[in-house]
């Protein structure tokens, strides 16, 4: 009896998943598997290799449901991270200078974990062959976490546990600069132990009020 189905029709079947035959996601689920989706893409293959089809193909929809939310690939990945990293103003700061420190440190590197960190360890090395991507990268990934940074240091020096000069550029830069560029060289984030040994000998004698 004849089933209709020619020769290497059932392999192909089995070997290739289609994802309109699956419930279709919406809404916050949809959302979750597409930020999901950029993360893993870019982990595996970099920006400048990741296109609208290959993440909606890992997140089981259509292109169409990501170029109804997104002009181009910039401003998908951008959202994408912004949504898969903490807000800065969910961080819960003790309110001394090197606890919060450690804290935000500590947060910093929780990020650089699983598919999250390895995404942004691919996307830091590309992000100057793409200097519109680095500006929006720039303004809407880095700069909050920056202005956390800078509002800790603004708020010890008015405790009087941190010196005027603490909120020079390079001052509330130093931490994260020494973070991410051992987690840019080792692919290995820096340890709880680690990060409070970059505090107390590096950061807080930079710091502190005298």
């Amino acid at each position: 009896m004849s089933t209709g189905v020619r020769a290497g029709q059932v392999e192909t079947a089995l070997l290739v998943t289609d994802y309109r035959q699956r419930p279709r996601k919406r809404g916050v689920t949809l959302e979750r598997a597409i930020t999901e989706a950029v993360v893993a893409e870019l982990g595996e293959r970099g920006y400048g290799a990741l296109t609208f089809e290959g993440v909606a193909t890992r997140a089981g929809t259509g292109k169409s449901a990501l170029y109804r939310r997104w002009p181009d690939k910039m401003s998908m990945v951008a959202d994408a991270l912004t949504a898969a990293l903490p807000k800065p103003e969910s961080l819960s700061l003790p309110g001394e200078l090197r606890a919060d420190l450690i804290v935000y440190l500590e947060t910093v590197a929780q990020c650089m974990l699983g598919p999250l960190g390895l995404g942004m360890r691919l996307l830091c090395g590309e992000v100057s062959r793409h200097q519109e991507f680095a500006e929006m990268w720039e303004h809407r990934v880095i700069a909050p976490w920056q202005s956390l940074l800078a509002e800790m240091l603004a708020d010890a020096i008015a405790r009087g546990e941190a010196r005027p000069g603490a909120l020079a550029p390079e001052c509330v830069l130093a931490g994260p600069s020494v973070l991410c560029q051992r987690f840019t060289i080792t692919g290995v984030p820096m340890s709880r132990a680690e990060i409070e040994s970059l505090v107390d000998n590096a950061l807080m004698p930079m710091l502190a009020a005298g």
